[in-house]
């Protein structure tokens, strides 16, 4: 501790003023007094996904929603990345109501089972306003002719989305914008999940334009279901592992905010707070050490130099792929700990870590490759150790404070 606060003390302005070291003097009010560290122990988990191994609407890929909510409680997770399936909602008078009401119940069991913060997060991309998207995550050029009307549908669905779940307060506007794979024109050709940009995808200078704009109009429709709602900046990824991608993207956000010339329309915004009331991304790395702590706090310093000190960050996902190897996992475990020390210790901005993910998926694989599919606490049924807690899973309840027997549902493998 010692050593990190002497590199802190020592260094630029912005490391120097940051994390309470001097607003805590002087009587001056802590930044960082809003933020609920009781929150931050957290679970991300698809409850609802297409896919080959997805049986019905009433269960997360063959996994019952009751134990799904069990798991989550056991572990001792307070938060929960609530999901939205892409679709879900069509237009604001249209929206699939069987799956409106699995979310409500599955709502209502978490808050039920003592897990009351959801995070709300969906990506929602209009069809009905003239921009006819070819892609789930097609969104128009900052130059098409049905831009404005576009933005306005992103009002409209999202204030939509918020009122149909009242009882959520914190909606993430979306996923990995800052990427083509799930933010990108029409015409664009790469492969879901992958890591690779693909062709025909928005240039740097446009993602930025577009993402800003659709933040400010997103969080409209997010305050106008209820002023007190927290629009949450769609987490971003650090693509190719490389947290400078998350740090400039950040920064090009703001100085398109700063500009003046955001967002599109008549009328215009210099204040971050109606783009975005708190900053969220996904801090994924192959180990996690003080380079890992020292590149949050540069993306966070960009935000303390454009005046947003005590805006709150939410990391909405972040975990580790074992491939299946009980080494690795061992190794990883280790990382999953020291995560949880930085956060609690030296990240005072971070209030909620949502760990990716309760399951493993073999249907990730199929986009993803095999290492997608082995982020999961719990392995699947069809593995050769049948479905059961890894050793992740009861060091992830240690590090939670939670309690109950994790091997409640266990089964042998399936031959």
């Amino acid at each position: 501790m010692k050593k990190i606060l002497s590199l802190i003390l020592g260094g630029t302005f912005a490391l120097g003023a940051a994390f309470g070291l001097s607003a805590c003097g002087g009587g001056e009010k802590d930044p960082y007094a809003d933020i609920d560290k009781s929150l931050l122990y957290g679970m991300d988990e698809p409850l609802y996904e297409k896919g080959a191994s997805s049986t019905s609407l009433t269960q997360v890929r063959g996994f019952d929603l009751d134990t799904t909510v069990d798991f989550v409680a056991m572990l001792g997770a307070k938060s929960f990345r609530f999901r939205m399936p892409n679709g879900f909602i069509q237009s604001p008078g249209q929206y699939d109501e069987e799956i409106y009401e699995y979310l409500q119940s599955a709502s209502e069991k978490f808050r039920n089972a003592g897990v009351t913060n959801l995070i709300g997060q969906a990506s929602l991309f209009p069809a009905y306003s003239g921009f006819r998207p070819d892609s789930a995550n097609s969104a128009p050029r900052p130059d098409d002719e049905h831009y404005g009307d576009w933005l306005q549908a992103v009002t409209e669905m999202w204030q939509k989305v918020a009122e149909l779940f009242p009882e959520i307060t914190q909606w993430e506007m979306g996923n990995e914008f800052n990427t083509n794979t799930f933010f990108h024109p029409n015409g664009y050709q790469g492969i879901a999940g992958s890591l690779e940009e693909g062709v025909g995808g928005f240039s740097r200078e446009e993602q930025v334009i577009v993402v800003t704009d659709y933040m400010y109009y997103a969080a409209k429709g997010i305050k106008a279901a209820n002023p007190k709602n927290i629009a949450i900046m769609p987490g971003l990824s650090p693509t190719q592992l490389n947290m400078k991608n998350v740090e400039y993207f950040v920064e090009d956000v703001y100085a398109r905010i700063k500009s003046g010339e955001a967002p599109y329309g008549n009328t215009k915004s210099k204040d971050p707070d109606d783009y975005f009331g708190a900053l969220c991304w996904h801090p994924y790395a192959k180990s996690i050490d003080e380079s890992w702590l020292q590149s949050q706090k540069d993306v966070y310093n960009i935000v303390i130099e454009n005046g947003d000190e005590g805006k709150k960050v939410i990391f909405s996902e972040l975990g580790f792929s074992d491939n299946g190897v009980d080494d690795v996992e061992e190794l990883q475990i280790g990382y999953t700990e020291r995560v949880f020390e930085y956060c609690e210790n030296e990240l005072p901005f971070v209030e909620s870590v949502l760990s990716f993910r309760l399951y493993e998926c073999e249907y990730a694989a199929t986009w993803g490759g095999s290492q997608e599919s082995h982020f999961g606490f719990f392995r699947e049924p069809t593995g050769d150790k049948g479905f059961s807690p890894k050793a992740k899973a009861y060091k992830l309840q240690q590090i939670y404070g939670g309690s109950g027997d994790l091997a409640k549902y266990e089964t042998p493998a399936k031959s």
